[in-house]
């Protein structure tokens, strides 16, 4: 057969692949110790990106003379951090239960990525020593605030052993390691961390969570490290054979060299596809005293937004003659945002009248108010944010054709160190 051109392969976007795992190919880990426990799919959509870019300093000269020396040189300093992002469905899976009657484990695995949020929101790792870890809670709950502190009794009680404490208070993100498998050429960052994610709920779409965080290194696999990869996610080995893809949602087996795929889980020993959540019947309820007595505020969305952030820096040392490197992160002060918009409407507890109570507030916070942000609406599925302090910011009109109000918000601590900005209700139709 003759060859119509240079023995060369493009890669395609539409084709890639996206795992995170707490095994280290790189490091010398290897694709036996990969299982449903500890390593994951992550089905994302267009626009994912991974870089890596480096600091650096121009030197020039430039003297007086008929000769003079005009040069310019160009020095690498540093290599920063990798920047990594994408988009993923939010898909409640049904696995609600601690008590083992959902999942073998025990585990509350509410949403498929359900351990991308904890490797966000908790000092608490997905996965330890090779055993899955969930610190989600019985009926779909993530409580922001601490777990198995004592000072903080007030939280929900887990029924059994398979909710592991956490805290939200820690200097450092948990790390672990990303892989992007772009076609047939495999990237790993390594000491991966989740810093930011940031949920859309524009009603004419799918709920989705836009999230994006670091690494302190972006290598390609190349000879056994990389067929350690495709012997698990799949695709063709360094000497051109195939390898099929190794997905298993059993993971009370363990199953060495697979990894749990993403859209099904094993819900009361059945295979149960996940849901998608419509935007279109998300709302929100809203309780403030800013009227100077407390009042609920219950209205429809046009568009609703909310993010998290750890606001992650990374030091890196300034050595001379040298290519420095990050050498770790620290979290700086997390903050809880968002906004909405909705029509502008009169009547009681309506859009209107939660506008004038905020405006004629005199207070310098809006102490007492509380925000339960319904994303799908209350009937399942659904994925709930509820947040007992909240500071709304002045409403503000939108004029169009139907006249509408922004809102932005700030999700507080109801007392310093709590933790408790927030709390996740997921609910699946599994």
């Amino acid at each position: 057969m003759a060859n119509c051109g240079p023995n060369t392969q493009i890669n395609l976007q539409r084709n890639t692949e996206v795992f995170m795992s707490t095994i280290d190919l790189n490091g010398g880990g290897v694709s036996t110790n990969m299982t449903p426990q500890n390593t994951w799919r992550l089905e994302v959509l267009a626009g994912y990106a991974f870089n890596q870019s480096a600091t650096n300093q121009d030197i020039t000269t430039l003297e007086s003379g008929n000769t003079p020396d005009r040069s310019t040189q160009r020095f690498n300093t540093s290599v920063n951090p990798v920047e990594w992002s994408f988009s993923t469905y939010i898909r409640p899976t049904g696995m609600t239960a601690t008590d083992g009657s959902d999942s073998i484990t025990g585990n509350a695995k509410p949403v498929a990525d359900w351990f991308l949020w904890q490797s966000m929101l908790s000092n608490a790792r997905p996965a330890t020593g090779g055993v899955e870890s969930s610190a989600w809670e019985s009926g779909g709950k993530f409580h922001l605030k601490h777990r198995g502190i004592s000072d903080n009794a007030d939280i929900d009680a887990a029924a059994n052993a398979n909710v592991t404490a956490h805290s939200s208070n820690f200097p450092q993100m948990e790390e672990y390691n990303m892989y992007f498998k772009v076609d047939n050429v495999v990237y790993q960052v390594g000491q991966a961390a989740t810093n930011e994610a940031a949920i859309d709920a524009a009603i004419d779409s799918i709920a989705t969570t836009n999230w994006s965080g670091f690494g302190t290194n972006l290598y390609e696999l190349t000879g056994g490290s990389r067929d350690e990869a495709i012997s698990v996610f799949g695709g063709t080995l360094n000497d051109g054979s195939s390898a099929s893809a190794n997905s298993a949602i059993d993971v009370g087996g363990a199953a060495a060299q697979h990894y749990h795929p993403f859209g099904t889980a094993n819900v009361a020993g059945s295979s149960a596809t996940a849901d998608f959540i419509k935007n279109r019947l998300s709302s929100i309820d809203v309780v403030s005293a800013a009227s100077g007595a407390a009042k609920s505020y219950t209205f429809p969305v046009t568009g609703l937004n909310w993010s998290y952030n750890n606001n992650a820096s990374y030091l890196t040392p300034e050595e001379l003659a040298a290519l420095n490197s990050p050498i770790g992160q620290f979290t700086g002060s997390r903050t809880v945002t968002g906004n909405f918009t909705a029509y502008l409407r009169a009547g009681g507890n309506q859009s209107a009248e939660f506008l004038r109570d905020i405006v004629n507030n005199t207070a310098t916070q809006t102490a007492g108010a509380s925000a339960n942000l319904q994303i799908g609406g209350t009937t399942a599925p659904y994925m709930a944010i509820n947040m007992p302090s909240v500071q709304f910011d002045f409403p503000s009109h939108s004029i169009d054709d139907v006249v509408g109000i922004t809102v932005d918000f700030l999700a507080q601590e109801t007392d310093p160190t709590c933790g408790d900005e927030f709390t996740f209700y997921v609910g699946s139709t599994n």
